[in-house]
């Protein structure tokens, strides 16, 4: 009755999620560019948009500009001095993401298109392979990770409605509505990080299933019985498949490489915003007396934004490690020197280059990250407690 209907699954669904944030992203001004499929084939390309890029410029300075004068105003009415010194931080945080975003798109825009084109053309390789052509994006896993993330967008988003709507004033509203754009904006760099990293974990993945399921068992299926060879053509076709992979997983590593050079700094910055955020949403819901739910729910989001973020990098490396796991040395596909060599070469810079997320050199992002902001979080919040009451504060 309803024609022909696309089959859902997880990876469709994913991929579905990905595209919508990417037009909230593009409503926001992050995503300058636009992706379309071309003529010929239909293969997506980003392609620049010079009015909208200059337009998100041209509002977003105008919009922090607004923001910090009328924010310094409002710190300024504050009388508790722990509360002064994080707005301060927050302030100054979400005028720095502006500020990052701005450098983004005016000096790294044609870098970022680069990037945006060399992860869709991973993509369509990847689909290209053998039994890989229902594959959009990730699988099940990617999708709970989506969920959650889309759940923290939904959230962020609609936070500060209530605020907005409790008084009808132009200078408040119009306060609200810029810290609404500001905050939501640099949250959308995190946001990003995400995606790309969960991008990288994806790939790794599917390359890594049709290794596992498929070519190994084509590359077995070489070895006759009573040492007879395969003829030529089945050699020269899982040695161009073979030859494939190893192809994909050296753009995957060029590609991985090149976006952490281009978000080490961002990232850096959106993660010392996320913590200090999450304790100055501690400290609040301290001196609300662990009674406002709305505090409580920020406080869970900032957290959760922080556990994505490492399980989607944590997710990448765990990926790239799966390939010295395949033993596809031990697969026969044919005695030339130059092809044992060059697998050689290629496990060994495995091994050189192994995935690692270092924002600035200062630390790894991992799962022992998490464990080590918590306990500075909670040693902070004792001394703040142990000094409010102390202080009869709380």
């Amino acid at each position: 009755m309803f024609g022909s209907r696309r089959q859902l699954t997880a990876t469709s669904v994913s991929a579905c999620i990905v595209r919508h944030a990417c037009r909230y992203a593009t409503l926001l001004g992050i995503i300058w560019f636009d992706i379309r499929g071309k003529h010929s084939d239909g293969a997506l390309v980003a392609q620049n948009r010079f009015w909208y890029k200059w337009f998100c410029l041209l509002s977003r300075v105008l919009l922090s500009c607004f923001y910090g004068y009328i924010g310094v105003g409002f710190i300024r009415e504050l009388t508790n001095p722990h509360l002064i010194t994080q707005s301060w931080i927050r302030l100054f945080c979400c005028i720095i993401c502006s500020v990052v975003i701005v450098v983004l798109q005016f000096w790294y825009g044609q870098r970022v298109l680069r990037l945006v084109n060399n992860f869709l053309r991973l993509f369509r390789r990847v689909k290209a392979l053998p039994g890989c052509s229902d594959m959009e994006f990730g699988g099940r896993r990617e999708l709970g990770l989506l969920i959650f993330k889309l759940m923290c967008m939904l959230y962020e988003f609609f936070c500060e409605i209530p605020t907005l709507f409790s008084k009808f004033e132009l200078a408040h509203n119009s306060y609200i509505l810029c810290d609404m754009y500001t905050t939501i904006s640099g949250m959308m760099v995190c946001h990003a990080c995400f995606v790309g990293f969960l991008s990288v974990g994806a790939l790794y993945g599917q390359v890594n299933r049709y290794v596992r399921h498929e070519l190994r068992r084509q590359l077995r299926g070489l070895e006759q019985p009573n040492g007879f060879r395969a003829n030529r053509q089945e050699l020269k076709a899982a040695r161009y498949r073979l030859n494939e992979c190893l192809a994909i997983y050296d753009e995957i590593q060029r590609v991985s490489i090149a976006f952490q050079q281009l978000i080490d700094l961002p990232l850096s910055l959106v993660l010392l915003f996320l913590f200090l955020s999450m304790t100055m949403v501690s400290y609040f819901v301290m001196l609300n007396g662990y009674r406002n739910l709305s505090m409580w729910l920020l406080a869970i989001k900032l957290f959760m934004d922080v556990v994505l973020l490492t399980l989607a990098i944590h997710g990448a490396g765990s990926s790239s490690r799966v390939i010295r796991t395949l033993s596809l040395e031990n697969c026969y596909v044919t005695e030339r020197n130059d092809w044992h060599m060059r697998l050689e070469i290629f496990l060994n810079r495995l091994n050189l280059y192994e995935f690692r997320v270092n924002p600035l050199g200062l630390f790894e992002i991992s799962n022992e990250l998490i464990l080590v902001f918590l306990s500075g979080l909670v040693t902070y919040l004792t001394y703040i407690l142990q000094y409010g009451v102390q202080s009869n504060q709380f």
